[in-house]
């Protein structure tokens, strides 16, 4: 299993003031995420059943790095 931190990078230009977060990923299934605003802003939730159907399509994504992950998670 290959875990992957992708930060949302998509411009929502129909949708001004969507929030991107980072979601985890192990290839295409979706098995966490890391909201980037709010309450649960920098804590990572991971999910009981991964989500197989979620899509990244449409979408823009910067792979984060070991180091960028890691000042992700302290900053809860």
């Amino acid at each position: 299993m290959t875990v992957r931190y992708k930060q949302e990078i998509t411009v929502w230009n129909k949708a001004p003031g969507t929030p991107n977060h980072v979601y985890i990923t192990d290839g295409k299934t979706l098995i966490g995420v890391v909201p980037t605003y709010g309450p649960q802003k920098g804590i990572e939730t991971r999910f009981s059943k991964p989500y197989r159907q979620w899509s990244p399509s449409r979408r823009k994504f910067k792979e984060l790095s070991p180091k960028e992950i890691k000042n992700l998670l302290s900053n809860q």
